[in-house]
């Protein structure tokens, strides 16, 4: 693993648009509560442009994400929002030479495939967390950015429990390298050179608004294709069910999957879209006890 550079008060963090079109009052509301939390954001050349459903062409996305990841002076690069559109400029990066500089790559939702792919292919951690026209302009919550700083900076020990105490799907304890993110934009990376690989995986699992029936789909299609025969455990967030849904068939979904696969599986792990958006580490061990808490084992940036 090259981890990165602890980001301390006082740093800086380039904010780039890589997926869906950036609405420009939240991008504000979130540099703001950014730079309020001491950081330094440096935002993206046409971070507001918009093509359809994308926030511009292809080309002008993945230039985005070179510039925040090659910028000398910046520490973090954090996604503008998800939306749709990440896996598209997967091929059109160069991404063994954007690394080089360690930086902390920050985000989640259909930022899924940047760090899925980073933190177990290319050994570079990355964190699931906030991200500055998202969770930061709306659902905004000051404990999560706080323990988003905390985790950037090195602050956390091993000792202790982080996030709150997840619900028993299927028994037992699990201990791997945590990787993951939302299920939909990580499945559409099966069968590409961008395929993460969860071998000796503790998977993090999210996502919002899919039927039971979906969610089955997308983890029979991992099952059945041999990529999670190696996983230590499966932790799930606290998903938003489908209109006319219930939580209970989301519970059911991922105990057959814990079932099929032989392995603990905990559920409501407060981060990703169902809420509360607590910054996980990926690439990086990790263990959960049998009461459901989670801690870290290491940290994703080095000791400062």
């Amino acid at each position: 693993m090259r981890k990165a550079l602890p980001l301390m008060k006082g740093d800086v963090i380039a904010v780039c648009a890589p997926a869906g079109p950036v609405d420009a009052s939240r991008l504000d509301r979130g540099i703001a509560r950014l730079a309020a939390a001491g950081f330094v954001p440096e935002i993206a050349d046409g971070v507001l442009a918009s093509e359809g459903y994308v926030a511009g062409g292809d080309a002008h996305r993945a230039s985005q994400v070179e510039w925040a990841l090659t910028l000398p002076e910046a520490r973090a690069v954090m996604a503008a929002r998800g939306g749709y559109g990440t896996a598209r400029i997967l091929p059109l990066i160069d991404w063994k030479r954007a690394v080089r500089r360690r930086k902390l790559v920050v985000g989640f939702s259909d930022l899924s495939a940047v760090l899925s792919y980073l933190s177990t292919r290319l050994g570079f951690p990355c964190l699931h967390g906030p991200m500055a026209a998202a969770d930061l302009a709306g659902r905004f919550d000051p404990a999560a950015l706080d323990a988003f700083s905390r985790l950037a900076a090195g602050e956390v020990s091993p000792r202790e429990p982080w996030g709150d105490p997840t619900d028993r799907i299927r028994g037992g304890t699990a201990e791997g390298v945590l990787a993951g993110g939302c299920l939909s934009v990580i499945t559409a990376l099966l069968g590409t050179p961008y395929e993460p690989d969860f071998r000796g995986a503790l998977l993090f699992l999210e996502d919002v608004g899919e039927p039971a029936y979906r969610l089955d789909r997308m983890l029979t299609q991992w099952v059945q294709s041999g990529r999670l025969s190696g996983i230590a455990g499966i932790l799930v967030g606290r998903m938003a069910p489908a209109r006319g849904e219930s939580e209970e068939g989301i519970l059911r979904v991922f105990h057959d999957a814990g079932q099929r696969l032989a392995v603990p599986v905990r559920y409501g792990f407060p981060a990703g879209h169902g809420g509360k958006n607590v910054a996980l580490p990926f690439g990086v061990r990790a263990r959960i006890d049998a009461r459901g808490r989670l801690f870290l084992l290491d940290s994703p940036v080095e000791s400062a």
